[in-house]
């Protein structure tokens, strides 16, 4: 069978001959539990022996728990795509490089933060670097395809996106990066027919041979991730660290404060979500790490540095658009939080991008 809706470069359903291997090592050993995550060294001989029936180099890089970059992606390339393997052993490894799941037809298991994530057809998950997890794979008609991509360029493209939206960027980045977490982004996108076309796109160039390759690929994984959160940007899961409820109002709320900092108050944002200024402070500390009020200020400064770098308003003027009650208080603030007055950054004309303090 071929799934052929939005590939050219049809993929292929039938079982490979390394995983019918898989398959019958697995239905000989139910005693291993090799659908349930455990220690690469449980498995290590599982693997050596199905390498020796049916030979395959990818088994290789699997032995190793960290999988670092140079060992997965070619030369000079920023994407990988690979096929998940059937009924290859749930053993747990993490990475350093992203890894985005896409599943295309079947059931999956995602182990990750202590949580079974079962994903469907068009659910896509980014796993950050260095998240300890195991996928569960375990039936016939199962096809996923694991994106690799470089942290550089994944953050090129992920929260290049999100510039202008400074506190989801803010936030997605310590859902992702935040130490000590096992960290992941899981997007319910079956249905969505842009989101699997461009999936069908990359596929079909990462499998061609056509002249800039590499740099169209990075294109379509750049349109991928926009359509990605314009269409399911406020409907992801993250990890369950806050009460169901608070998570799915968390991006609601983010968004509402990035859309009306310049004149917002902690009691408006409270009562408009329905929820006590002491809830709504906390949830807003756990997702971004900053309080209401550092919040609001970060988001005036940055727009006071895009004002001053793209216009000629005075700095009276960007004072009074930021809501500042009077422009001293605004000299005040810019200089203790970027170690400059304003009419000094905008003398300055320096390149420095300070807006990343």
């Amino acid at each position: 069978m071929l799934i052929q809706n939005h590939f050219s470069q049809e993929i292929n359903t039938e079982m490979r001959d390394f995983e019918r291997t898989l398959k019958t090592l697995y239905q000989q050993n139910p005693h291993r539990h090799l659908d349930q995550p455990q220690k690469m060294e449980e498995f290590s001989n599982i693997l050596a022996k199905a390498n020796a029936y049916c030979a395959d180099k990818f088994t290789e890089k699997l032995l190793l728990h960290r999988l670092d970059e140079d060992i997965f992606f070619s030369q000079n390339a920023d994407v990988e795509i690979y096929q998940h393997l059937r009924y290859l052993p749930a053993y747990w490894h993490s990475h350093s490089f992203i890894e985005i799941a896409c599943v295309l037809q079947g059931n999956i298991i995602n182990h990750i933060a202590k949580q079974e994530l079962t994903m469907v057809p068009g659910d896509i998950c980014i796993i950050a670097p260095g998240s300890v997890h195991a996928i569960t794979a375990f039936s016939d008609d199962c096809i996923l395809l694991n994106f690799i991509i470089r942290i550089s360029t994944f953050e090129e493209a992920f929260f290049g996106i999100l510039s202008e939206n400074d506190i989801l960027s803010d936030f997605f980045m310590r859902m992702l990066y935040q130490k000590d977490c096992q960290s992941y982004l899981l997007f319910r996108a079956g249905g969505d027919q842009e989101i699997a076309n461009f999936i069908g796109y990359a596929w079909d160039e990462f499998h061609g041979h056509r002249q800039y390759k590499s740099r169209m690929l990075n294109s379509i994984i750049n349109a991928f991730f926009i359509l990605l959160l314009r269409n399911h940007g406020t409907d992801f899961v993250f990890p369950e660290t806050v009460p169901n409820q608070e998570s799915e109002n968390t991006i609601l709320i983010l968004k509402y404060i990035q859309e009306h900092y310049n004149t917002l108050t902690l009691s408006e944002l409270s009562s408009f979500f329905n929820y006590s200024e002491r809830q709504i402070q906390r949830i807003i500390k756990h997702s971004t790490g900053m309080s209401f009020s550092q919040n609001i200020q970060k988001l005036k400064l940055r727009q006071a540095i895009r004002l001053m770098q793209n216009s000629n308003l005075s700095i009276a003027a960007i004072s009074e658009q930021l809501g500042y009650s009077a422009p001293e208080n605004f000299r005040h603030i810019f200089k203790k939080y970027y170690g400059m007055t304003p009419m000094e950054y905008r003398s300055a004309q320096t390149t420095t991008d300070i807006q990343n303090k």
